[in-house]
């Protein structure tokens, strides 16, 4: 397949959409929220079924949009995780600019490849597989219920070639997204279907290749979601997977051809107790064709959470989760391990 070329595609695009970018409000309005989470863990690590505890403040985001005029708007996220930002990141920075229901994003993005939504404390599997971020470009349109967009970015997972002087620095990885929402009777549906050109460019893939951080071939991706709404009642349903087996040279599964996948299946139910709301949640995750060793993920995790308010933008969680490796014939220990994890969450 022949790889479309990007490089005019900002300067066209805004043409196209015949965006007037004249100032429409007297001067910029700038809205500033953020989050803060504290998580306290206690349990078995299902690689080793070694205990342990810990209290991490887990998460501190400080978000910074601005309203430039009626057609423009700036987005900027800092962000803080224990463990994986020391110190804090940029970890999103975006123009917008929408005309009617055309919008265009531009900046370092996650790119829309998966929804990832869930009750639990910990990140769903089909997140830890497909989350990518990336600087990109995407363009898009969004009316009555649809979503559609395509984007594009220069990956790291550049593919080999026999050009003695290769130039793979180039606008090569892209994708489409489309989503619908829709209301029926009592249930609210809400549908999308994500493509991704090389799936080799995902957080979760990017720093496991064989032959990394080039690959020899390019191996799509897909991911498809369903969210249903009815009542006091959720169902989240999520698959992520590579459209077709990786080059051996770039991935394997116990020395064999290897198709990864990430499946998440939750459901959710809210209910009121006294004056509080409660969130009783439950999920089975399990990916498929996953090196344990190198990716590190778990064959299966079935989670359980309680979520309530305890005043206003003030959230509490538990959860418990029972995950269980990879069996030692495909790489894995064999074992498995349950955690218990608290967390308190400010939003402001």
């Amino acid at each position: 397949m022949k790889t479309p070329t990007f490089k005019h595609l900002t300067a066209s695009t805004i043409i196209a959409m015949g965006i007037s970018t004249t100032p429409v409000i007297a001067e910029p309005t700038v809205a500033i929220s953020g989050a803060v989470e504290v998580e306290i863990n206690s349990g078995e690590d299902h690689t080793a079924s070694t205990k342990g505890s810990d209290i991490a403040l887990a998460t501190v985001e400080i978000g910074i949009d601005a309203q430039i005029n009626e057609n423009v708007s700036a987005h900027v996220l800092i962000l803080h995780e224990d463990d994986d930002t020391d110190p804090p990141v940029i970890d999103e920075g975006t123009i917008t600019i929408s005309k009617g229901s055309l919008f265009l994003n531009a900046g370092r993005m996650y790119i829309p490849f998966g929804n990832f939504e869930s009750n639990m404390i910990s990140d769903p599997l089909t997140l830890e597989l497909a989350e990518t971020q990336e600087a990109a470009i995407e363009f898009g349109y969004e009316a009555n219920g649809l979503r559609a967009s395509i984007y594009a970015f220069n990956g790291e997972a550049d593919q080999v070639t026999s050009n003695p002087n290769p130039d793979n620095d180039v606008v090569d990885d892209f994708g489409i997204s489309i989503g619908y929402t829709m209301k029926a009777g009592n249930m609210n549906l809400d549908f999308g279907f994500d493509y991704l050109n090389n799936m080799a460019e995902t957080d979760g893939m990017e720093g496991v290749l064989l032959s990394g951080p080039t690959v020899e071939e390019h191996t799509a991706g897909m991911a498809l979601h369903a969210i249903i709404n009815m009542d006091a009642l959720t169902v989240i349903l999520e698959h992520v997977t590579a459209a077709d087996d990786f080059n051996i040279l770039d991935a394997d599964f116990n020395g064999a051809k290897a198709s990864p996948s990430a499946t998440n299946i939750e459901l959710a139910y809210n209910m009121k107790m006294g004056e509080r709301e409660y969130t009783f949640a439950i999920a089975h995750q399990s990916t498929s064709d996953m090196d344990p060793v190198n990716i590190g993920l778990p064959e299966s995790v079935n989670l359980f959470s309680v979520t309530t308010t305890l005043a206003k933008d003030v959230g509490f969680i538990v959860e418990y989760s029972d995950a269980s490796d990879y069996e030692t014939a495909d790489g894995g220990s064999g074992k498995s391990g349950s955690m218990l994890t608290a967390q308190l969450a400010v939003e402001f």
